[in-house]
């Protein structure tokens, strides 16, 4: 295999999306040895194919105006790979109005505990983002996080809240603690919260089982 002809070709069919050599290497060029990708990409750049926007993390160039904010977005938080949190999630839900000088998001696509990309801080959480997980984890950022909230609009935190936890199973609320530890305080809400909507659970027990020293 030649190894720079298939990235080569990749790239060209990927123009203006993001490169994270450590999650392409272990999910996409497995066959390719990390050292020998990043050596590969260095030649790419040299030639303007791609450019180095952080440590490990490339843009495909392209034919078209580039666009690091939509390029971000896309690679890491659509197509079910992961979330806003923070000032970004208290601002499209209209809970708080706050400067996004840092925004934080929720991805499974980094092998990294957490990784910068300029005013972009990347937290590794390994699990599929589809619609109830991402409501469910609103809920709980919202819990745990309230104190943290500027300008907070209760109305409208009280409604995503409620409907975060409305969404609640026992199988996606495992699926979330087993990726991301919360405090127990914010289980204990979330308990409380449950039981005040009749919703059968067994998050302190699944909570517990995933985190027994935590208690």
């Amino acid at each position: 295999m030649n190894y720079t002809k298939t990235l080569r070709e990749f790239c060209k069919q990927n123009q203006g999306h993001i490169f994270d050599v450590q999650y392409e290497q272990n999910h996409r060029f497995s066959l390719i040895p990390y050292k020998t990708l990043l050596k590969i990409l260095n030649r790419l750049e040299d030639e303007q194919i791609v450019y180095s926007i952080s440590k490990g993390v490339y843009i495909v160039n392209s034919d078209e105006e580039l666009d690091l904010d939509k390029a971000i977005k896309d690679y890491y938080v659509d197509y079910f790979s992961g979330m806003m949190i923070g000032k970004a999630l208290y601002n499209y839900f209209d809970i708080g109005d706050q400067d996004e000088d840092i925004i934080e998001i929720y991805t499974n696509k980094i092998i990294s505990n957490n990784k910068s990309i300029g005013k972009y801080h990347l937290i590794r959480f390994d699990t599929y983002f589809y619609d109830e997980v991402v409501r469910l984890v609103t809920a709980l950022e919202l819990i745990e996080k309230v104190s943290s909230i500027k300008d907070i609009n209760y109305i409208r935190y009280n409604e995503e809240k409620e409907s975060g936890v409305k969404s609640y199973t026992d199988e996606i609320f495992k699926e979330i603690v087993t990726h991301h530890k919360y405090k127990y305080s914010t289980i204990a809400t979330l308990d409380e919260m449950l039981h005040r909507f009749s919703i059968e659970n067994n998050a302190i027990r699944i909570y517990k089982e995933n985190y027994i020293n935590a208690l």
